[in-house]
């Protein structure tokens, strides 16, 4: 008998997410190899959030697991599929990467990048990107990665400076209407000054 290449019902799907989940390597490998077609893996979706495999397993850190699930996509499937794939967005607009970032897992985030050019800069339903999200749960280490792999350091305020430009300080918290009607009081002050001396 050969292998199954039907679509899959919504029980054996759930299954196959729930091995990626628990990062369950053999079951994913038994699977794809005696009883389902491995084409058939990039079809799998769980049924409340739309979330692949690949996204359960980067988010829990199994690298291992996510390493196979992309080679098997990568075999089984052209580059623009396994690009489509890598970078997949599930209800919430989140990729693979996103939730791997969101939970600190560098090896994942690494091999994803790295290896297989998924996509940082992919902005999910709230308008975050995957390096947002690293940052904004204080994962130092996936979002310095981030930094320093793609470049995106912030810049150094006196590096944007043109030497000899006179810089307005801003605390934070000040408006720029205040800024602006202080700027206005010391220029009359100056004219009146100005006017005076000629007296």
């Amino acid at each position: 008998m050969g292998l199954h290449t039907e679509p899959l019902d919504q029980e054996d799907q759930d299954a196959i997410i729930l091995d990626a989940r628990a990062g369950d390597l053999d079951s994913l490998k038994d699977i794809f190899s005696t009883l389902i077609s491995p084409r058939l893996l990039v079809t799998c979706r769980e049924s409340g959030s739309n979330s692949t495999a690949l996204h359960m397993a980067a988010a829990n850190g199994h690298v291992e697991t996510v390493r196979y699930i992309l080679e098997t996509v990568s075999r089984e499937n052209s580059a623009e599929d396994l690009k489509a794939f890598i970078n997949e967005a599930n209800e919430t607009g989140n990729t693979a990467l996103h939730w791997a970032s969101l939970n600190g897992k560098l090896d994942v985030v690494k091999l994803l990048c790295d290896q297989y050019e998924a996509d940082p800069f992919i902005r999910n339903n709230f308008g975050h990107d995957a390096i947002f999200e690293a940052e904004n749960s204080g994962k130092e280490e996936v979002e310095t990665y981030f930094l320093k792999k793609y470049d995106v350091e912030p810049e150094d305020d006196e590096d944007t400076q043109a030497e000899g430009e006179a810089s307005v300080q801003i605390t934070k918290g000040t408006e720029i209407e205040q800024v602006t009607k202080e700027a206005t009081e010391a220029l009359r002050e100056e004219t009146e000054k100005l006017n005076l001396n000629k007296d």
